[in-house]
């Protein structure tokens, strides 16, 4: 028997095809779920294994990087090792950018090969003159460090390279690793105290950049140059210069030199130059009573300057100069040190010498800031006057490496004589667009030399009168009276080139 349509009820023969069509579609959307589990898990598995991968080649390769480190060093043992690079193997090649080190008289330079591997999602890994580096898309880090060695006691840099001599591909299992030949280029252990300069020329110089920074510090990276996608140079600088030298040849040596201002380049360098804060801190401490260090019996301690004072040779400290204060010097019968544990305010006349005899000077030591944003005179002073260039062998500004100085961009600020604040801090916030350790915005005059960690200059044609004096060439300037604590010069340089074969079983 069977019930209308119109009344809402099927044939019993259609309840039976709408349960089984109903088990149907459940058992493929539960088979649709499970591809999509199953695809899901297979991409985790994959990038799990394809991690896995990476990490034991990884391993294979700082493993390498001693075994040939081993060979160049001990060249009558050949080494043996189980290597993996993993599926797809590796490629020996001879000649992929090159070293170049000079410094004295050593101007040396070494094209070097390298070992790489490359995953399938296109990570590498590669060995490259003792170093293994590890790139991932832009990224390249320092899995296994090369083996520069700066060692400041004994005034030494050591750098021995290590490179293949023929090109293969190399797959998974034993290798023996041979060594060679060794250039010792002997001619090259004696630099003279002077500074050395590497150039890597690289795929992976980003790799050496992240390197050079952690063995030599923020300033030791002079410049990157981009090549193409696939290649760059990396400019770094070991040990540092004599400071006795800071103003004998330009206006500015300083790390980084930014801004739009066209100062002439004879009159510029990029340089190194060692921070100075023990010097300052011990001033500090041999001027304050409260010390053990106290040496002051004919020290004069003026508190926070706020008014004019007329001062003679001596030793004087302050804990500030407020933009009301002003010290002015005669030096006609000897020198005169200012320690400053504190800033200066500059406005106007702040700090004068009116009177001097030939070959003494003011030498002035501080520890906080340098503030003539808004205009304020630091100056050999001309019949009292600060208008005209007299002599920027006379002051002598010793800041610490974390002093920001100031000029501009108010008022007509000017400086005379020279600034030394030497060191490797980058590390500066933006004030009136700056961010580097000495802002010269415009309208300043400044007449002398100065050092820094970083230079800012901002202002059009003839906005800044920046000056150099001659007479700084020849000065005797004291601005490290203790030369004997000095950071060691480089004086060694230990360059050899180790050649290796590498050949699998």
């Amino acid at each position: 028997m069977s019930v209308p349509f119109g009344d809402g009820s099927t044939t019993p023969s259609r309840r039976g095809q709408s349960t089984v069509l109903g088990i149907v579609l459940l058992i493929g959307m539960v088979a649709a779920g499970s591809i999509g589990v199953l695809l899901v898990a297979s991409d985790a598995i994959s990038d799990v294994e394809q991690e896995s991968e990476h990490d034991r080649v990884e391993g294979a390769f700082v493993e390498l990087s001693q075994q040939m480190a081993s060979a160049s060093t001990n060249g009558d043992v050949p080494r043996s090792m189980n290597m993996d690079v993993g599926e797809s193997g590796a490629i020996i090649m001879s000649d992929t950018g090159n070293i170049r080190i000079q410094g004295g008289d050593v101007d040396e330079n070494i094209s070097i090969g390298a070992i790489e591997y490359t995953g399938d999602d296109g990570t590498k890994i590669a060995y490259q003159s003792g170093g293994v580096f590890r790139e991932t898309g832009s990224e390249t880090r320092v899995v296994s460090a090369p083996p520069i060695q700066y060692d400041a006691e004994s005034e030494t840099l050591s750098f021995p390279i290590v490179k293949t001599r023929d090109e293969a591909e190399l797959n998974s299992g034993d290798i023996t690793v041979t060594h060679h030949s060794t250039n010792s280029m002997q001619n090259t252990s004696l630099v003279e105290n002077d500074t050395v300069t590497i150039k890597v020329t690289s795929k992976y110089y980003r790799g050496w950049e992240d390197y050079f920074e952690q063995q030599g510090g923020a300033t030791t990276v002079q410049s990157i140059e981009i090549h193409d996608e696939k290649s760059g140079t990396v400019t770094a600088e070991f040990g540092f210069q004599e400071v006795s030298d800071a103003f004998r040849t330009g206006a500015i040596y300083a790390t980084d030199i930014e801004g739009n201002y066209d100062l002439d380049e004879d009159l510029t360098e990029k340089a190194t130059y060692p921070a100075l804060d023990d010097e300052i801190e011990k001033y500090v401490n041999e001027t304050d009573p409260s010390n053990e260090d106290y040496e002051g019996e004919n020290v004069t301690d003026l508190g926070t300057v706020t008014e004019r004072e007329d001062l003679r040779d001596g030793i004087y400290v302050a804990e500030g100069i407020t933009e009301s204060g002003h010290l002015d010097f005669n030096l006609s019968d000897g020198n005169a040190t200012l320690v400053v544990d504190g800033n200066i305010d500059a406005n106007d006349d702040t700090i004068t010498v009116s009177e001097y005899a030939s070959g003494n000077d003011l030498s002035i030591y501080m520890t906080g800031d340098y503030d003539a944003s808004n205009g304020g005179n630091t100056c050999v002073a001309n019949e009292m006057e600060c208008e005209e260039n007299e002599d920027g062998t006379v002051i002598q500004l010793v800041a610490s490496s974390e002093s920001r100085i100031q000029f501009g961009p108010g008022g007509n600020s000017r400086f005379e004589g020279v600034i030394y604040a030497g060191g490797a801090n980058e590390d500066w916030e933006s004030e009136s667009s700056c961010d580097e350790q000495i802002c010269i915005h415009s309208n300043p005059n400044f007449y002398g030399s100065l050092v820094a960690s970083s230079v800012y200059l901002k202002g059009g044609e003839g906005s800044i009168d920046f000056d150099y004096d001659d007479r700084l060439k020849d000065a005797d300037l004291s601005i490290y009276p203790d030369p004997d604590a000095l950071p060691p010069q480089l004086t060694y340089l230990n360059v050899a080139e180790h050649q290796v074969d590498v050949v699998g079983d």
